[in-house]
């Protein structure tokens, strides 16, 4: 209710969540889609899943980052260069804050990694229990 569009009318807001894929697939369960929406929605939660990882190697590299700066200015603050070790703070609480924004971004994103792999299972085994009812594929593990 509170980030919800304030011209947006109740009917416009349902035809937004039902085209929603992987609401409905949360809400109802692989078995409610066909073979190719399957395998579409796999595809994509792969790719999801790639740039999730991506994104959190990027957000380590800048917390590392942050530290490492930190650690410049307190080696500078121990020599007493006052300007370069407040220019390493500085750029230490730079990367901090792009580190906390990321990680927020990321949390709004994507939720959480395990919630697109249990997706990703869901649909899989969805894939593999279809396949074995019609006599392809590997029986399910």
């Amino acid at each position: 209710m509170l980030f919800r569009r304030y011209n947006e009318s109740s009917l416009d807001r349902l035809e937004r969540e039902a085209n929603d894929d992987f609401r409905l697939l949360r809400d109802l369960g692989p078995e409610h889609f066909s073979n190719a929406h399957l395998l579409d929605l796999r595809e994509e939660l792969r790719q999801r899943l790639d740039r999730f990882d991506r994104t959190v190697k990027m957000l380590m590299v800048g917390g590392v980052a942050s530290v490492a700066w930190f650690v410049g200015g307190l080696g500078f603050s121990f020599l007493e260069w006052r300007l370069l070790s407040a220019a390493c703070y500085s750029f230490s609480g730079l990367f901090m804050l792009g580190l906390l924004v990321g990680t927020w971004w990321l949390k709004w994103k994507y939720e959480s990694r395990g919630e697109l792999m249990y997706t990703l299972l869901q649909v899989e085994e969805e894939l593999r229990n279809r396949a074995a009812l019609k006599g392809r594929g590997a029986p399910s593990r």
